[in-house]
Parts: structure tokens; C-alpha cells; sequence
């Protein structure tokens, strides 16, 4: 899990510029997340997450500058 949880610190810290990545809500997420995933698939499950965020970077960028801690919170999206 420690490579899958600092991947997915890299990626987001290249997406979104923010060095504020939550490791312990990651590592929560990732619990749950790997206990789904064979372990077959966990060994490239790195590869994968890396493939799949410079696939779709611009769309996750955009999706994280919407809903994400640097983006407009809900309270000013919707009073605008």
C-alpha cells in the first residue's frame, strides 16, 4: 500500500500544484480500495493510477479546481 499511497501523492501534487495531500485520508481510502483489487492486481495497480491520471490530467484538473480545497467552495459556486 505504501506505493500505491505515495503514486497517488505524486499525481496529485503534479495535477493540482497543492503540497497539501491528505496521507490519511488516502490511506483510508486506499484501504478499502485495495481490499477490492486481487492481489494480482495490486502489483500494477501503480502503473495503472499513473497511466490513468496522464490520460485524463486535464480532466482531472479541471475536475479538482472545481470541487477540490483550492477550487470555489459550494457556498460561493452557488452564490454566484
Amino acid at each position: 500500500m505504501h506505493q500505491v499511497l505515495e503514486a497517488a501523492e505524486r499525481v496529485f501534487v503534479s495535477l493540482t500544484g497543492y503540497t497539501g495531500f491528505d496521507r490519511d485520508l488516502s490511506e483510508e481510502i486506499l484501504t478499502v480500495v485495495l481490499k477490492s483489487v486481487s492481489a494480482e492486481q495490486q502489483e500494477g495497480y501503480v502503473r495503472q493510477l499513473e497511466a490513468f491520471a496522464g490520460a485524463n490530467r486535464e480532466r482531472l484538473g479541471q475536475l479538482y479546481g472545481k470541487y477540490g480545497r483550492v477550487g470555489r467552495s459550494r457556498t460561493s459556486a452557488t452564490a454566484t
